[in-house]
């Protein structure tokens, strides 16, 4: 575990303030080769330009631990003196997060998004105690931990399989973090990632009872919203997303190209399924696109055809369920893949207590691998 002192947090205000932030947040996992950051310029426009409505009213509050790091030292002499004669010493971002208090909510909770923490249980507690100092005056006595811009953008803590790379729109966290989190919050839920090898898929779309379209992802948020809202696992008490929800997490995903699909009964829409190639691999070499040079590689990387694909939503009217509607749309998905199929498919984290969900995933052949774990910190 590393080793800080002379702890410092900072509220960022302002545009450059923000823009700041960003950067700090970003340095804090830039040295881990299995972090697959966002698309850097797509992050800027998200925290830095504030442009959507969903995050404006949650009243983003952005704060940054920085710490001086303790070093050993070379001879006993000098161990009053941390870092003596080792050359300038240089403050490090420790923690950082961002403080999302959503007014749908009526339960004296607020959100912690984008958490990142180094190997270092006081700088995650200087974090929470920031935190707490700054909203427990608005009568916040919980916080929710951690989260995506959008709680429906990835939610919890990796438990296992650190050797895997996580996929597109996974959350991400080093292998220290459970334990960290563990001495300081407490459990609050699970999730699972599902996975299965697809192999080649050389028939057509099943037969059934509806007929598939393709479909404008962006009618997600428009007519189509409450099927939107039935696709999205009621769990922690999140609020369901509503237009302005929808339409960022759209904008988020919509970066890169998608699959969707629109299942059709007697012309009335009766189930959806959107997807995604996965394109974590190209995010994750190119570091996010953040330097010029690191875009230009990113936009070269991301026209080759991925092989795996990701589920993200899929939603059915109950009064259409289980007469073989979701098979003819994942059916659809997979033979949409290249020339011989997908190779993999992964879908989730899905709460565990999101039965219908995870029973159809196991039905069309996935399997649970990648556990996450939902935190809460409860103020004094």
């Amino acid at each position: 575990m590393a080793q800080y002192f002379n702890f410092r947090v900072e509220s960022a205000e302002g545009y450059w303030g923000r823009a700041g932030f960003l950067r700090k947040w970003w340095r804090i996992y830039a040295d881990d080769s299995r972090w697959a950051p966002p698309a850097w310029h797509r992050l800027r426009q998200a925290v830095v330009s504030k442009q959507f409505a969903h995050l404006e009213r949650s009243r983003p509050q952005y704060v940054v631990v920085e710490a001086l790091p303790r070093r050993q030292q070379a001879n006993v002499s000098n161990q009053s003196f941390p870092n003596i004669n080792q050359g300038l010493m240089i403050e490090e971002p420790v923690a950082a997060a961002v403080v999302l208090i959503d007014p749908r909510r009526k339960d004296s909770t607020a959100h912690l998004a984008m958490l990142h923490a180094a190997n270092n249980r006081e700088s995650l507690e200087r974090l929470l105690h920031a935190v707490q100092e700054q909203v427990g005056h608005e009568g916040i006595r919980r916080l929710i931990l951690p989260v995506g811009l959008s709680p429906y953008l990835g939610t919890g803590v990796l438990q296992n399989h650190f050797h895997r790379e996580p996929p597109l729109h996974a959350p991400y966290a080093p292998p220290y973090v459970p334990e960290l989190f563990s001495t300081v919050c407490r459990p609050l839920g699970r999730s699972l990632l599902y996975t299965m090898k697809a192999g080649a898929y050389k028939n057509g779309p099943a037969a059934g009872p509806a007929a598939i379209h393709s479909l404008d992802p962006n009618r997600l948020a428009d007519d189509l919203l409450p099927l939107f809202v039935q696709s999205v696992p009621a769990w922690a008490d999140f609020p369901l997303p509503d237009r302005e929800e929808a339409q960022f997490l759209l904008w988020w995903i919509l970066r890169r190209p998608v699959l969707a699909w629109i299942a059709k009964v007697d012309g009335k829409a009766v189930g959806f399924l959107l997807a995604q190639p996965d394109g974590s691999g190209p995010l994750r070499r190119t570091r996010g696109g953040r330097s010029l040079l690191g875009r230009l590689l990113l936009q070269c990387l991301e026209l080759r055809q991925p092989r795996s694909v990701r589920m993200l939503f899929m939603g059915m009217d109950p009064d259409y369920r289980r007469r073989g509607i979701g098979r003819q749309l994942w059916q659809q998905m997979l033979s949409a893949g290249p020339a011989n199929g997908w190779e993999t498919v992964t879908a989730g984290p899905l709460p565990s207590t999101a039965r219908a969900g995870s029973g159809f995933l196991k039905a069309v052949g996935l399997s649970s691998r990648e556990t996450y774990l939902l935190h809460r910190y409860e103020f004094d």
